[in-house]
């Protein structure tokens, strides 16, 4: 099991909560935000699970994938950061995915209500990115930052499928 660092949040809802109240992360907040960015997929997978629209499912997929990659680079500008390796955990290794976590029915308006984070991660990593010292650390951060945004905008297409 990953360990969760130290005085941070010990539940994924706190990490929410944690992290999108910060405007200048620390090598921890960071690792808190690695372990969220790797529980998404698995959240984005038991999504796709509750439709039988397939593309509805492609979309939310593709999201997981992504916030895999956001994991991974996050663990990246850790690194570059601190020295430190920090890699992404598996589903199984991530402390914010034991136990069963809520699911709740896949509809429209909660796609829409979730596109709603999406696009307020692109703000959250752009404004880690702007208080970063370490360019190559910040553009690691930037490419997260855009990529949230496409997942806002594959969210509302689902909705839109889901609606027709």
């Amino acid at each position: 099991m990953t360990p969760i660092p130290n005085g941070a949040p010990q539940t994924l809802g706190e990490a929410f909560a944690h992290i999108n109240a910060l405007s200048a992360p620390s090598v921890d907040d960071l690792k808190v935000m690695v372990l969220i960015e790797a529980a998404g997929q698995t959240l984005y997978e038991a999504s796709a699970e509750g439709s039988d629209h397939e593309e509805v499912k492609a979309l939310l997929i593709e999201n997981g994938h992504e916030e895999m990659k956001h994991a991974r680079r996050v663990s990246a500008a850790i690194k570059i950061l601190s020295g430190e390796d920090f890699p992404a955990p598996t589903a199984d290794e991530n402390p914010y995915l034991t136990g069963d976590f809520p699911r709740a029915t896949l509809t429209a308006e909660g796609l829409r209500k979730t596109a709603e984070t999406e696009f307020a991660g692109d703000k959250l990593y752009t404004t880690w990115a702007d208080n970063m010292s370490n360019p190559e650390a910040a553009a690691l951060l930037r490419l997260n930052a855009g990529e949230e945004s496409d997942h806002g905008n594959r969210l509302l297409k689902a909705a839109a499928l889901l609606e027709a």
